[in-house]
């Protein structure tokens, strides 16, 4: 890996990190694609290696944030665990046995589900409704099966689920996420390993950088903007999943 390489790799995990700090996502929409475009790597290959990333981004989050003012409400994290970690593997198996091409469109299409309602809420404008506790617990398997499957740490999906079923507020569902995504990673990321994942060797650059960044990221959270950053975020998963999925379907028509 050259030096472009590593300062694409290392400036991709200080943001993927700072996001994870900030909104408790664990960062997946940041490393896949900076690992497939920026270091050549393929798309499992790259989801793998987000779920190791995301363990040590969203642990340095969670201790930040327990000297935050929205600490970890560690009952809901509990209970979101028991279904969203183990539901992890379930991705991970399907993963083994689908071409790329269709988790790259998987991949994209999710980017793009979650761009719109991402801009609503840094609009102000995104509503509430109440969700019942054991719907909300249904939903953590869907977040666990799509982690695994594509690698990300479904913050963008538990925060509302917490926000909706439980009442916890937007602040510490950020910060519950974040120590949900430590074990959901950890599972998911134990699963390809066993499953022959070995290029741990080419992820040190961003796991530190994905580390620092998320201590900053908590730190900023309550000095910045969130919706002027939900919104950025917002554009930013639009232009990767155009990206995504034009190579996706590139493959599959080809």
């Amino acid at each position: 890996m050259d030096l472009t390489h590593l300062l694409i790799l290392g400036a991709a995990g200080l943001f993927g990190g700072i996001l994870s700090g900030l909104f408790g996502v664990g960062g997946g929409g940041v490393f896949v694609p900076a690992l497939v475009y920026g270091a050549g790597w393929n798309i499992k290959e790259a989801v793998a290696a987000s779920l190791v990333i995301i363990v040590f981004s969203a642990l340095s989050g969670t201790v930040r944030s327990m000297r935050s003012e929205s600490p970890v409400d560690w009952r809901v994290a509990a209970l979101f665990s028991c279904t969203v970690a183990p539901a992890s593997l379930i991705g991970v198996f399907v993963s083994r046995f689908s071409p790329d091409d269709l988790v790259e469109l998987v991949f994209g299409c999710f980017l793009l589900s979650l761009a719109y309602p991402t801009f609503r809420r840094g609009s102000g404008r995104g509503g509430r409704r109440s969700l019942p506790p054991a719907l909300a617990l249904l939903g953590g398997v869907g977040v666990g099966t799509l982690s695994g499957l594509i690698g990300i740490g479904g913050a963008a999906m538990m925060v509302p689920l917490m926000m909706l079923g439980f009442g916890v507020s937007p602040k510490r569902a950020i910060s519950t996420s974040l120590a949900i995504t430590v074990l959901l990673g950890s599972v998911g990321a134990a699963g390809y390993i066993l499953t022959g994942f070995d290029r741990l060797g080419g992820l040190p650059p961003l796991i530190a950088c994905a580390m620092a960044g998320a201590w900053l990221g908590v730190r900023l959270r309550d000095r910045l903007s969130e919706g002027f950053l939900q919104k950025a975020f917002a554009a930013f998963m639009v232009v990767v999943a155009v990206r995504v999925l034009y190579d996706a379907l590139g493959g599959l028509l080809a």
